[in-house]
């Protein structure tokens, strides 16, 4: 989510916000700011330390994967010796906020939406169908090769990958590679099922993409509306379950009710102004 800064950095200033998106994180491009709200904390413990010893409000976004570069060796002692110069921990997924406890952190859910989370009541579509994302690195990571299989066991059911990586080598027959798509929404219109089998998640982006357009979600993380597997078998069960199962109704409307871009920015200016402790 490369583009999480600079899209709620637009968001806030819709509500009336001075919000800025900084290039680093030193005295200069920090001074008078009231407060400095990081995402990937682990690659700027530095940052907000100098931000706090500057007098300004601090608050430490976790998404995705963060937590695992803190759990052991030198990373862990960081965040040790950071944790009293940030006021405020935030997580992009309920999943995080159990993780994070672990560690001793205490975290505030809070999604990071993007400008892609759309409500639309897409038709359910005809061709039995799924969706995998292809990641740039680190394709076993997100589970590419167990789709690939799975693909492979399912002859008569289309599969389609969209992101910056390459198709897979060895895939089969009935698997289109689609590449990098800037509107994502006849993508999502095309397929009945998201396949997100990732060994790690915070609260996937496709995953509020795809629900909101009705479609069923087989993730490897916990959420409402969405089937969690994450053994092979599990898997396939849970796709071709979702593939027969028709429109997620409930899906979408947890999205339209709980995931909504205005209602999140209003949320985080709350809590900026108790940090800061006056109206911003």
């Amino acid at each position: 989510m490369e583009e999480a800064p600079g899209f709620l950095a637009g968001e806030l200033r819709e509500i009336g916000l001075d919000a800025r998106e900084l290039a680093d994180l030193t005295p200069g491009t920090l001074a008078g700011l009231d407060l400095l709200h990081v995402f990937y904390p682990p690659m700027a413990w530095r940052g907000l330390v100098t931000a706090r010893l500057m007098g300004l409000a601090t608050v430490a976004h976790w998404m995705g994967s963060d937590v695992l570069a803190v759990r052991r060796g030198r990373e862990r002692l960081k965040l040790r010796l950071s944790l009293p110069f940030i006021q405020l921990h935030l997580a992009d997924s309920a999943g995080l906020v159990e993780e994070l406890a672990g560690l001793g952190v205490r975290a505030r859910f809070q999604p990071v939406l993007s400008d892609k989370l759309a409500v639309e009541d897409a038709p359910w579509p005809e061709e039995p169908s799924v969706l995998v994302y292809i990641p740039p690195e680190r394709g076993d990571f997100y589970g590419v090769p167990r789709a690939v299989r799975l693909a492979h066991g399912m002859p008569d059911v289309r599969f389609r990958s969209c992101g910056p990586g390459p198709a897979p080598a060895d895939a089969p027959a009935n698997w289109e590679h689609l590449g990098v798509r800037d509107d994502m929404s006849p993508v999502y219109a095309g397929v009945r099922v998201l396949l997100r089998p990732t060994r790690h998640d915070g609260q996937g982006r496709m995953v509020l993409e795809a629900l909101a357009r009705g479609r069923r979600v087989v993730w490897s993380g916990r959420l409402p509306h969405v089937l969690t597997a994450r053994t092979d078998d599990a898997l396939d069960r849970a796709v071709r379950e979702a593939l027969d199962s028709g429109p997620n109704r409930g899906g979408r409307e947890m999205v339209r009710r709980f995931f909504d871009r205005r209602r999140s920015a209003f949320r985080l200016r709350d809590y900026y102004r108790l940090l800061v402790g006056r109206t911003l």
